[in-house]
């Protein structure tokens, strides 16, 4: 386990900041013993060519459960470079502190006043109920962790600007709402010393985002951490081309590559109500709020729900919780905020009077950038 504090025999604690040469350090280690300020167990000093200095657990040792994360370069190295920067902007930053009433020690703990953050710096792909379990030991203590994801590789070299974004599972984890910006995922890649921010996230399909992009050198940073500004209306009018864009995707592929037939929810749907995917109107299909909840795309599952109040004859103006409590129930997790979703659709079909799929009616395409403009047009600027 690599880590970047230890105590002396004096019981001075001892931080490897890059002022010290790794010759100096050599040396040190040959005449000094190391200890753990958590267990008060003895580690060794490494100093390589390659992996900064760090101070290192033997292999039998017990103290691996209370930190995040296992020793690797990148994570040394970030870890080292958060603690510096935030050190100068803020007059109180521990690195790895011990929090003995929860065992956990997180990677740096800042104080303002008598609120604690506890930042922890994730280089590796751990269960997503470690870092659950992590969180949940937090906030037991009333503590507010502030969890940043190494920069994916596939965006280190990512031009800034709106785009359509890929996340993993794992990756998701780590994107939080932070109104008025939306959903935000916050990654830092040490290596450049530059912040990546995902913001204004909107959901298209699976784990595909609409979003932007931005960089941040790490020594703009501050705390609490900047936040990134809302799309400009240029950036909005991108977000609904690409929103058309992918929302024409969808139901091509669901056509050409569909493999299920007829046994397809969204393709039965359409088989039913005798419309045909291509030619399904402009407000079936667009960006309500919660609509992430869904793994499915917007034009899916608004129209799945739309056959399901048809079926079941339901009109649009008299549509019960119940109802939409059994039309989610078809669907896995989340079924509240999925619920959410539905009822913010369904008030907008009421809001334009439009009682069924088939109904004709003046909306276009510019429905999509009203929803848009509406989640994001607050124009904050870096704070």
């Amino acid at each position: 386990m690599g880590i970047l504090t230890a105590c002396t025999d004096e019981g001075q604690l001892i931080i490897l900041t890059p002022e010290l040469e790794r010759q100096e350090l050599r040396k040190w280690r040959q005449t000094g013993s190391f200890y753990c300020p958590q267990c008060k167990g003895g580690v060794q000093l490494k100093v390589g060519d390659i992996v900064i200095p760090h101070f290192a657990h033997k292999r039998d040792s017990t103290c691996d459960g209370s930190f995040s994360e296992g020793e690797s370069p990148q994570h040394l190295n970030g870890k080292r470079l958060l603690y510096e920067r935030l050190l100068a902007v803020t007059q109180e930053v521990v690195l790895e502190p011990l929090l003995n009433n929860i065992s956990q020690r997180p990677d740096l703990l800042v104080k303002t006043g008598e609120a604690m953050f506890p930042i922890e710096f994730q280089c590796s792909t751990i269960p997503i109920s470690d870092l659950e379990k992590r969180t949940d030991g937090y906030r037991r203590v009333g503590m507010h962790p502030i969890w940043i994801l190494h920069t994916p590789s596939k965006f280190m070299n990512l031009h800034e600007g709106v785009g359509i974004f890929q996340f993993s599972k794992f990756q998701e984890w780590f994107i939080v709402s932070t109104p008025p910006e939306g959903n935000v995922l916050l990654t830092f890649n040490p290596h450049s010393q530059t912040f990546h921010y995902f913001s204004s996230l909107l959901h298209v399909a699976g784990q595909r985002y609409i979003g932007l992009h931005r960089v941040l050198p790490l020594s703009f940073q501050i705390f609490p951490f900047a936040r990134p500004k809302s799309p400009t209306t240029d950036d909005v009018i991108q977000y609904g081309k690409l929103y058309g864009i992918q929302r024409e995707k969808e139901l091509q592929n669901r056509i050409l590559l569909n493999r299920k037939g007829i046994k397809d929810p969204f393709l039965r749907s359409c088989y039913e109500m005798k419309m045909l995917p291509t030619l399904l109107p402009p407000w079936i299909g667009v960006p309500v709020l919660k609509n992430d909840a869904f793994r499915e795309a917007d034009v899916e599952w608004q129209f799945r729900l739309l056959h399901f109040l048809k079926r079941n004859s339901i009109p649009l103006s008299d549509v019960s919780t119940y109802s939409i409590e059994r039309f989610v129930s078809r669907f896995d997790r989340d079924f509240n905020g999925k619920s959410i979703a539905c009822e913010h659709y369904i008030n907008f079909l009421n809001e334009f009077a439009i009682e069924c799929a088939t109904q004709k009616t003046d909306l276009r395409e510019d429905v999509v950038l009203k929803f848009i403009s509406e989640r994001f047009l607050a124009n904050e600027d870096w704070n």
